[in-house]
Parts: C-alpha cells; sequence; structure tokens
C-alpha cells in the first residue's frame, strides 16, 4: 500500500506528463509509448560508448532521438512536434524489431498543447490547479 506522499507524487507526475488523457488506460498507452522510445534512445547510446553503432534513431530517423527533443535549445512546440513526427513515423524504421514497429503503428499524441505541460512541471502547481488551468487553456482555445 501507498502512504500519501507517494500517491501524490505519483498522481502530480501522471498530471504533469498525460494530465491532458482523461482515459487511465490512454495515459498508460501515453507514458509506455515514451518509455519505449526513450529506451530506444539510451540503447543506442549505450552501443555507441561501447564502441557499437546506433540501430534505432539512424540515417532520417536520427532526428527523432530522445536526446535530440531534450535538447535545451528546443522549445516546447517543437519538441512535441518532434515527437509526435517521429512516433507517427517509427512504424517505416527498418532500424526496429517487428514488435516496436506495431506498437508505433497505432501510436499517436492525443493532444497538442506543450505549454499546460511545461508551465505546470516547471511550477509544481498541484492537480486541483492543473485542472482548473487545462479547463480554462481549452476555453481559451475554442474561442
Amino acid at each position: 500500500m501507498l502512504d500519501t506522499d507517494t500517491k501524490r507524487r505519483i498522481d502530480t507526475g501522471r498530471d504533469i506528463l498525460v494530465g491532458k488523457v482523461p482515459d487511465p488506460k490512454s495515459q498508460v498507452e501515453q507514458i509506455t509509448i515514451a518509455l519505449i522510445y526513450k529506451f530506444m534512445d539510451d540503447m543506442d547510446a549505450e552501443s555507441e560508448e561501447l564502441g557499437g553503432k546506433r540501430k534505432f534513431f539512424t540515417g532520417e530517423f536520427g532526428r527523432y532521438g530522445w536526446a535530440k527533443l531534450m535538447s535545451p535549445g528546443l522549445g516546447g512546440h517543437e519538441m512535441l512536434g518532434l515527437y509526435a513526427e517521429g512516433i507517427s513515423k517509427m512504424p517505416e524504421n527498418p532500424g526496429i524489431p517487428l514488435l516496436f514497429r506495431e506498437i508505433f503503428k497505432n501510436a499517436y499524441l492525443p493532444y497538442r498543447d506543450p505549454e499546460t505541460h511545461f508551465d505546470e512541471a516547471q511550477r509544481g502547481d498541484n492537480p486541483a490547479s492543473t485542472s482548473r488551468h487545462t479547463a480554462s487553456h481549452r476555453r481559451r482555445n475554442r474561442s
């Protein structure tokens, strides 16, 4: 059983990562896809460190690597756009195993708003203010 502080941290992290996705199953899918994506980049980095070559993020797919997404010079919109493009093109990547291709075949981002997530992560808002901020942001965008 989780203590209150651990549960609060998990809930806050989940809200920051996938707060715009209301369905818990979809939240888990988005987190899983991101973890697989990062795992592939980590494996490429480890291979290079050991004197080998990258195999997942090579050639035209090199620009989609996790480390490139996290580049300090990249803004939120560029980061999100590059990630969305990367996961949509990943099934075409000949360097990834069939299992990963199948996973990425149906992958998509159900949101395209980096500001809400990045602003909240920097401010450390709690989940209640996150919900209010997200709702007010949606209302502004509908007009």
